[in-house]
């Protein structure tokens, strides 16, 4: 039986956000709690000395789903706090902000600005949808004194937790995954699995990697040979000519960009993978694996997966209750979970157990 957490348990616990910068919110499904973790932690005192910045990769903050019109919690910000957000977003928003800084690109929504709250109150933050949208973002809050940037990313976004923007992760789970907690578990561990990735080690793969990224491109090496580039500019087509190009030297495969169902595919059929136990697919951080489950436990059994970066999971928050109508109960979905993860920080924000 674990001990049911108090608030101060929490926040000896969530003592090593003093050492984050950037932390990401992931859900595993879709209304798992994301936006309600976030909620807390600012609401808590965990987040107490900071300047606070927040960004959405999507859109949060609305008073309903726009997809299934059912209720979701606001973002609540207090005075102090920074937001990037599209304008017509603000005017949905109850908080009073003052207009610092345009990011100098519109979406839908409007145009895209950086905003200081006055007065607390709620805020929904749409308005970026691309990497670099986030990385500007990010830049833009530091450079007027943030120094934590909370990314919550709608259902299905983690680049939050992706190389060189996020160094503190929290994930939310739950029972709109299933009404079975083996269920909810294993979802959640093929999300941490795909975040968590083991670092490249070697100095050679490292190298490689670290290439591919810089020029954005599939490549192929080895120990004893030189990289070689496929004519292809993306993994999916490259793989098609990696078969004629490979050589006995070459043991890695190094891709920058998306590895989706298509490209395990590949993978999984080059006939070099076969039997073989040295083979190594690098990629730059788990985000960019987006294949199935059941395809990434095939690819696993020839092929070692290894990133340049992971950033840290400080938490898995659960939430018990399904907007199907359906709910776990919250403790034996906390047991099962810390009996996975026994080191891990859980907790449900809305009712501490």
């Amino acid at each position: 039986m674990i001990m049911r957490p108090s608030h101060s348990d929490i926040l000896r616990g969530l003592e090593p956000l003093a050492t984050v910068a950037r932390l990401a919110f992931i859900g595993v499904a879709k209304n798992c709690g994301k936006t309600t973790t976030l909620n807390f932690l600012l609401a808590s005192g965990a987040c107490a000395g900071r300047t606070v910045g927040l960004v959405s990769v999507g859109i949060d903050g609305e008073v309903a789903d726009l997809l299934l019109g059912t209720r979701k919690p606001p973002i609540a910000v207090r005075a102090g706090d920074w937001v990037v957000t599209a304008r017509d977003a603000l005017l949905k928003s109850s908080a009073r902000v003052e207009y610092v800084a345009s990011m100098g690109f519109s979406t839908p929504l409007g145009e895209v600005v950086c905003a200081r709250v006055m007065e607390a109150g709620t805020v929904v933050l749409a308005g970026l949808r691309h990497r670099e949208d986030l990385r500007q973002a990010i830049a833009t809050l530091e450079s007027h004194g943030v120094d934590l940037v909370l990314v919550d990313g709608a259902y299905g976004r983690t680049i939050g937790a992706s190389s060189g923007i996020a160094d503190g992760v929290i994930i939310s789970t739950g029972a709109v995954i299933s009404e079975k907690i083996d269920v909810i578990c294993d979802r959640t561990a093929a999300l941490i699995e795909r975040l968590g990735l083991d670092p490249i080690e070697v100095d050679w793969q490292r190298a490689l990697m670290a290439r591919a990224v810089a020029e954005d491109r599939f490549l192929l090496g080895g120990a004893d040979c030189d990289a070689v580039a496929t004519p292809a500019s993306s993994a999916l087509l490259g793989l098609g000519e990696a078969a004629k190009r490979w050589s006995q030297e070459m043991s890695a495969v190094a891709i920058p960009g998306l590895v989706s169902d298509r490209v395990v595919e590949h993978l999984i059929d080059l006939p070099i993978a076969r039997g073989a136990a040295t083979h190594t697919l690098l990629v730059p951080d788990g985000t960019v694996l987006q294949a199935s489950a059941r395809l990434m436990r095939r690819l696993r059994r020839d092929w070692e997966i290894r990133s340049l970066s992971a950033p840290r999971i400080l938490a898995i928050t659960v939430n018990p209750s399904s907007i199907a109508g359906h709910a776990v109960d919250a403790l034996a979905l906390g047991e099962a979970l810390q009996a996975r993860w026994p080191e891990a920080l859980i907790f449900d924000p809305q009712a501490v157990f």
